[in-house]
């Protein structure tokens, strides 16, 4: 009776390549005991452990998170945190296809709620960037942070949530035009290269959204065009770029709203 599986045996019965077990094993996903400079041997348990592998790749799950699972506590726990998001951002993904039908069709529709409210005028401390799309994942937090840290250094008080102002929309292979605010309580003297600007209050088309509708970027592009072109009631004009605010409930997994897309408006 087999107890061990060579790389060979273990790939066919599992039907991948020996190139995939070698990766596999190699990434930590499936372990092999090996005697000197000999064949590798996996063991019975690897088999099963193998075809989890499969399977979790079938659902294009990440190498890394493939692990996560499988070296969870409770792997079906882990699962379904994992797939829950996969499949927030695939409806949302969905939800944006429809929008952009709704647009070529010329009756622009998007299944968000949205809000006109007044917004009071501010103090912001403010520093510009520059980022491609697929750069805003790492360029919004570390800006963020780098106000953050000036405004501890200068003794300020956080009045509110950070925001990014869009002045130009983000590709893969366009950088845009960002700037990023954080309000303040009290004036201070920013760093070089940081502005404090004082933001007169008016109004503005909001929409809210929860963590699970935050996860596609189609759908926040979606949103943002919804925001821009088609929010107001014909009786308001956008005037100004869209901007997100970042909630303190952001990716802390505490339900309700954690981002906010908006722009100003002003009757026409």
């Amino acid at each position: 009776m087999t107890t061990t599986w060579t790389t060979g045996t273990l790939a066919r019965t599992l039907g991948v390549s020996e190139k995939a077990v070698r990766l596999w094993t190699e990434r930590g996903l499936l372990t092999a005991t090996r005697d000197d400079d000999g064949p590798r041997a996996y063991a019975v348990d690897q088999v099963v452990r193998g075809r989890a592998v499969v399977l979790l790749r079938a659902l294009d799950v990440a190498l890394a998170d493939v692990a996560e699972v499988l070296d969870a506590d409770d792997p079906v726990a882990a699962f379904d945190r994992l797939w829950g998001a996969a499949r927030a951002a695939l409806e949302g993904r969905l939800a944006a296809a429809g929008y952009v039908r709704s647009v070529l069709a010329g009756r622009p529709a998007l299944d968000v709620p949205h809000e006109v409210r007044d917004v009071p005028g501010r103090l912001l401390l403010t520093l510009e960037a520059t980022a491609t799309l697929g750069e805003l994942a790492s360029c919004l937090p570390a800006t963020t942070d780098r106000l953050f840290e000036a405004l501890v250094e200068a003794g300020g008080t956080l009045a509110g949530p950070p925001s990014v102002v869009y002045h130009e929309r983000a590709t893969e292979y366009s950088a845009a035009r960002i700037t990023v605010r954080v309000p303040v309580m009290e004036p201070i003297a920013p760093p070089p290269g940081m502005a404090l600007v004082a933001e007169e209050g008016g109004r503005e088309v909001v929409v809210a959204l929860d963590q699970d509708r935050s996860a596609d970027q189609s759908f926040i592009i979606a949103v943002h065009d919804h925001v821009a072109y088609a929010a107001g009631d014909g009786t308001l004009a956008v005037v100004g770029d869209n901007r997100e605010s970042y909630l303190p409930t952001w990716g802390r997994g505490l339900g309700g709203p954690v981002l906010e897309i908006s722009a100003p408006v002003a009757p026409r």
